[in-house]
């Protein structure tokens, strides 16, 4: 389950609260991202993905379904790196109150890095920097993929998430722009029209593996409540995405670290898999019983009740602690018991316990259960207030253990390494492969301008469970990737492989001798 040690320790250093008080809050999403592969997991070959099922209605109708997401000129699909740059908009989103009335968000690099608990540098902004203009040029075409609630129907349409606007004017860190991101029609529309779902935040970024990140959610998604979702794993792999792999032993194999880490963070209790290809995820109780406590349903009676509860000197996550465990009628009604209370020394901590232990109170005369405050426009700010301190203190704290990398980016003046070979004759061939696809991945992360040209001359040499070794000429050559690019490449190779892998390099594979990287010489 989820640890809030991190979130309880900046909540001590601000004084807002004892441990026990808070949950950490459901960040609203938009469904259906959710359910679609718009965010590839891993190395695309094609500046374009496609999606293909067909769904039968009760009355036996069928219905074809596409999604098709492309990346236009210089991008590529948006991957692993961009699914959590979405997910830290959403939670700034939510911090920030929900979505504009004019559907644009402004931010700056600096909040979306603490929410992301990644250490701030001039890398890692840029990286940012470049995931947003990613998202924002790529290309979603629904033949019938996405539901619209309002109309109440699939719709065929083209359209993009957002597009982003960056100040000019910045400081040295980013921290003291201020930049905007204004989102699509249908993406808003989805707001508006609360075809959301709440993603149990915390959980998602504890996660370690990008599979595990998207089954989480995925499974969330689908099971709608209940306790099991069974589906078929060769549609499974086409959600995440993965592969395609042509057998089922191959997909079990590539999912079974991500099955391991849900089991093991409280959110899955087991899978089981029947037949040729269905397999069964079962929730775990603890879960679903966590997950029932902090669920709104966003109705008109809970954001009175909530803004009733602020105003009366409740912190606005308690205030929604409170509306979602008693439910709004029983908030409601002491909140309006409460101005008639004589001699009341903690007003505030009275409405708390008398809502929580069912004070016996005198329903005052005349007045109804259900009222609006006459000041509701107080009341909302103080819950956006509550919600900002709260998200981004999260995500520093998530960024807190986190070392430094030290300094600017490495650029290509470096010396060079020597003269490459070919690659040895009996270099394994998954592990070419698995070293081009990371090589590719640091590219993408620092900018191929910071790289050294002969960088991607390097081979893959063999690749043993998660141990990948990679070829080069030298020690010089060894060096300078360790220095430089060691931390990087060992971080993007445990997205890859798990948190335990291990990425080293050797001069010639004959030998016993490998460097490991990311560690300091």
């Amino acid at each position: 389950m989820v640890d809030g040690t991190r979130i309880w320790r900046i909540r001590e250093e601000l004084k807002i609260g004892k441990q026990g008080d808070h949950h950490p809050p459901l960040v609203q999403v938009e469904s259906n991202i959710e359910e679609w592969p718009v965010f590839q997991l891993g190395r695309s070959k094609s500046d374009s993905a496609r999606v293909e099922q067909t769904i039968i209605g009760e009355d036996g109708s069928e219905l074809q379904q596409r999604l098709e997401v492309s990346a236009p000129g210089k991008y590529r699909l948006p991957s692993r790196f961009d699914y959590d740059v979405y997910s830290a908009v959403l939670e700034l989103l939510e911090i920030r109150g929900g979505m504009p009335d004019d559907g644009t968000l402004n931010f700056s690099l600096h909040e979306l890095i603490l929410i992301m608990g990644i250490q701030p540098s001039g890398r890692t902004y840029e990286e940012v920097r470049r995931s947003l203009r990613r998202i924002a040029a790529t290309v979603l075409e629904s033949d019938n993929a996405f539901w619209s609630k309002g109309q109440q129907r699939h719709i065929s349409d083209t359209f993009n998430l957002w597009n982003v606007r960056f100040d000019s004017i910045t400081d040295k860190n980013g921290s003291g722009s201020r930049h905007e991101i204004e989102f699509g029609k249908l993406f808003r529309r989805s707001f508006e029209e609360h075809y959301l779902r709440g993603l149990d935040i915390e959980f998602f970024w504890q996660l370690d593996s990008p599979v595990a990140k998207r089954l989480y959610r995925l499974v969330d998604l689908k099971r709608e409540g209940a306790a099991l979702w069974s589906t078929d794993v060769f549609d499974l792999q086409k959600r995440i995405p993965l592969g395609p792999y042509n057998y089922v032993s191959k997909i079990k194999e590539k999912l079974s670290a991500a099955h391991e880490e849900l089991i093991k963070r409280g959110f899955l209790a087991n899978v089981g898999y029947e037949g040729k290809s269905n397999v069964t995820y079962a929730v775990a109780q603890a879960f679903r019983e966590r997950r029932k406590d902090l669920e709104l349903a966003g109705t008109k009676e809970e954001i009175i009740a909530i803004k009733l509860l602020t105003e009366s000197g409740l912190r606005g996550d308690v205030a929604r602690d409170l509306v979602a465990k008693h439910g709004p009628a029983h908030c409601t009604r002491y909140a309006n018991a409460l101005p008639h209370q004589k001699g009341l020394r903690n007003p505030a901590g009275w409405l708390r316990r008398a809502i929580e232990e069912g004070y016996k109170v005198e329903t005052v005369p005349g007045q109804p259960e259900l009222l609006e405050s006459q000041d509701s426009r107080k009341a909302e700010s103080a819950i956006k207030r509550e919600r900002e301190i709260e998200g981004l203190q999260r995500g520093r704290a998530r960024a807190q253990g986190i070392r430094d990398r030290g300094g600017p980016e490495a650029t290509s003046n470096e010396d060079e390494p020597g003269n490459f070979d070919p690659p040895e004759a009996d270099a394994d061939p998954e592990a070419q492969e698995a070293w081009r696809d990371l090589a590719e991945d640091l590219a993408d992360r620092c900018g191929r301008d910071a790289l050294p040209p002969w960088l991607g001359q390097l081979e893959g040499g063999k690749l043993e469970g998660s141990t990948l070794t990679v070829l080069v000429p030298n020690s010089t050559a060894a060096n300078i990737v360790n220095d430089n690019f060691g931390e990087d490449l060992v971080r993007l190779w445990r997205d890859r492989a798990g948190k335990t892998a291990v990425l080293q390099v050797a001069v010639d594979l004959a030998s016993e001798q490998r460097a490991t990287l990311g560690r300091p010489r």
